[in-house]
């Protein structure tokens, strides 16, 4: 872009002829029509597009295997994207492997629970059995059996009491712990599920197809560059619009440090690089609220200013399309501007030096629109003025400053 710059349309000032006694340079103020313009360079869009974005369904960056050339006539329908879909279709077949594993694997323990708990259930019986035949077979009687025999007999009764009670309680530790291994199953299945239905979306949205009739504008990234087949996107981002042709913008990028004065509602005239003699008036209708790069390795900032152009349905009027552009932030028809140097302020106050007799005086003034380089007086200076263009080092006419 070449150097935005702040100018005064007509020659306000004129040099004297000469040097006063005291050698400070001097201007003579003339009273004309006042223009600051800011030239800028910019770019041509739609005041309202349809954008084509990545599918969101993929959750991650996908390739791009083709997509519609800049500035092609698509129709509603068409495809005008195409996504490689190999990663997909290799993720989808390893995560249908992994549920079949994982089915394997609940349908062995499944067997493994069955086998157990009718190993539990027989074992229960039989001592369940023998429990039953030593309370009905008890030793109880003195006359008949000796003491030991009536404790052996006791105890043998308490140990298959015990050994049941000891065969439920394993038994209930075991289903604990299968349901456990199986939940354990069941979460991964269905971790595996999900991840199979993501992946199957992503291959059933390999393919975007334009919304509407339209023109097919590709939408730079952060960089710079275009989208193209072997670049990654990502979910969500946009790839090109749908430009509406009948109502066309300038988007003109402006240095920060030169956008002084740009606001909404100053006039602003733009000439496209294609037809540089044809040029279409407007007005500023938004500015950035704050300043950014446009180049990854440039630091320079710059404000992103709107400009909406007074036609309409202009087949010249293309997105994209360079052009140039004059924001007059100031323009009267008549009014008295002075170089920034001449002025000088200290608090609230501001004056310049004006030429009386043989010295100078302080000459208090009221200041409208600065620029980087000049300064629009209000009052204070009338036409035919002598101000002196730097602090006078000589006579002071009313006393020194």
């Amino acid at each position: 872009m070449k150097k935005t710059t702040l100018i005064l349309a007509t020659s306000l000032l004129t040099a004297c002829g000469g040097e006063d006694k005291n050698s400070t340079p001097v201007i003579t103020v003339m009273q004309d029509r006042v223009v600051f313009e800011i030239h800028a360079e910019g770019e041509l869009e739609a005041v309202k597009s349809t954008p084509i974005t990545t599918p969101a369904a993929s959750r991650r960056p996908q390739t791009l295997a083709w997509i519609a050339p800049q500035f092609s006539t698509v129709k509603e329908g068409e495809v005008v994207a195409k996504f490689d879909g190999s990663d997909f279709q290799l993720e989808v077949d390893e995560t249908e492997f992994e549920i079949q594993k994982i089915m394997y694997s609940m349908m062995d323990k499944d067997r493994e629970i069955d086998n157990s708990k009718f190993s539990f259930g027989a074992e229960a019986e039989v001592i369940d059995y023998e429990y039953e035949l030593a309370k009905q077979f008890n030793i109880d009687d003195p006359l008949l059996y000796t003491k030991i025999e009536m404790i052996e007999a006791g105890d043998n009764e308490d140990f298959l009491k015990a050994k049941a009670e000891h065969i439920d309680k394993v038994e209930e530790n075991f289903e604990e712990k299968s349901a456990s291994e199986k939940a354990v199953l069941e979460s991964s299945k269905q971790k595996q599920m999900a991840k199979l239905e993501m992946n199957s979306a992503s291959l059933s949205a390999l393919e975007i197809k334009a919304p509407h009739d339209g023109l097919f504008v590709l939408e730079p990234s952060w960089d710079g560059s275009l989208p193209e087949p072997g670049k990654s996107v990502f979910p969500g981002a946009k790839l090109a619009s749908l430009p509406d042709l009948s109502a066309m913008q300038a988007k003109i990028y402006v240095p920060e440090v030169e956008a002084i004065g740009i606001k909404e509602g100053v006039a602003a005239t733009v000439s496209l690089h294609a037809f540089p003699d044809n040029q279409i008036n407007g007005t500023v209708s938004s500015i950035s609220k704050t300043a950014q790069p446009k180049e990854r390795d440039n630091p320079v900032k710059y404000f992103t200013v709107t400009v909406a152009l007074d036609t309409s349905n202009d087949d010249k009027l293309k997105p994209g399309q360079r052009l140039d552009a004059s924001i007059r932030v100031v323009e009267q028809e008549q009014g008295l501007a002075v170089p920034i140097q001449t002025v000088f302020r200290e608090q609230e106050r501001t004056w310049v030096f004006i030429q009386k007799g043989g010295g100078f005086a302080q000459q208090d003034v009221t200041t409208g629109f600065c620029s980087s380089s000049l300064c629009t007086i209000e009052t204070g200076l009338t036409d035919g003025d002598v101000i002196a263009l730097s602090q006078p080092v000589g006579l002071i006419a009313e006393g020194r400053p």
